[in-house]
């Protein structure tokens, strides 16, 4: 079976947390999706900036190849930015294709709230008439570690056997 795993970093805790859940879903063979905004926080921020006002050209040849079809599974992970995923997760939504009867996952990093950034990407994807199979939010101040992404992953390889 196959697994995609769709995330977005700006600072690498969504990326550290999709990779922990990853090495764990041993039923799968898992490909990612990643948008990884790099380079110096100026940078990062005006790309972001970019993303929020829907200007996606500097990922658009990724965008167009994005496809759930192949997928048994799709597990989605977004930061939380200012109560909201970025951005780029609608654009993904909106360009994965059809998603019906797909199992999907949602998980969110954040570092102080995220309720209502993870309950909006569980309704974007239950739009696209999937089976939500699980959700969880990543939430700490400072570095998130791995310990919960592995035993989320681990559930979710549960429970899907």
């Amino acid at each position: 079976m196959k697994a995609l795993i769709t995330y977005f970093t700006m600072g690498g805790r969504t990326k550290k947390t999709a990779e922990a859940i990853a090495s764990v879903l041993t039923n799968y063979e898992v490909d990612f999706f990643p948008i990884e905004l790099t380079g110096k926080f100026v940078e990062k921020i005006k790309m972001l900036d970019k993303f929020e006002n829907d200007d996606f050209s500097v990922i658009e040849p990724e965008l167009n190849t994005i496809d759930a079809l192949p997928y048994d599974l799709l597990i989605f992970g977004m930061p939380t930015y200012g109560d909201k995923p970025p951005k780029a997760f609608d654009e993904v939504i909106a360009r994965i294709g059809d998603l019906s009867g797909k199992k999907a996952v949602v998980f969110n990093t954040a570092r102080f709230t995220g309720g209502k950034a993870l309950e909006y990407m569980k309704t974007k994807v239950e739009e696209k008439r999937v089976q939500l199979i699980d959700q969880f939010k990543f939430r700490k101040l400072f570095w998130i570690g791995t310990k919960n992404a592995i035993k989320f992953g681990k559930k979710i390889n549960e429970s899907l056997d």
